[in-house]
């Protein structure tokens, strides 16, 4: 089994990957390309796929992270992706994301450190 820091890591990569994605990018230009779309999408799912294997003693310690929202963000983007909104993908990326990079950084701070293999 894989420790939670594994899967926070995996959070903040897909994060940083959204960011250099949207790098240089307005809502308009975001809502036009499909392929930047479908990476960011994609991240996003990586984001949630990775929460949900986060232990629940571990997210008890990380309250402020709404960690339901994020699983049911990925539940809606995979089972009814024909009705995920660009611009509420696109808000998501531009305020709760800067958000969930602090949070998840405090929450790995906290948490015992494995090393690298």
């Amino acid at each position: 089994m894989k420790i939670p820091n594994f899967y926070i890591e995996d959070m903040l990569e897909a994060i940083s990957l959204v960011q250099q994605y949207l790098k240089n990018c307005t809502e308009e230009e975001f809502s036009r390309d499909k392929e930047t779309q479908d990476a960011v999408i994609y991240r996003l799912m990586i984001i949630g796929e990775a929460a949900t294997k986060i232990p629940e003693e571990i997210k008890k310690q990380a309250t402020d992270i709404p960690w339901r929202t994020i699983i049911g963000f990925r539940n809606v983007v995979i089972h009814n992706y024909a009705h995920v909104s660009m611009g509420r993908v696109w808000e998501i990326c531009q305020t709760e994301l800067p958000k969930l990079t602090k949070q998840l950084s405090n929450l790995l701070q906290r948490l015992p450190q494995v090393p690298k293999l």
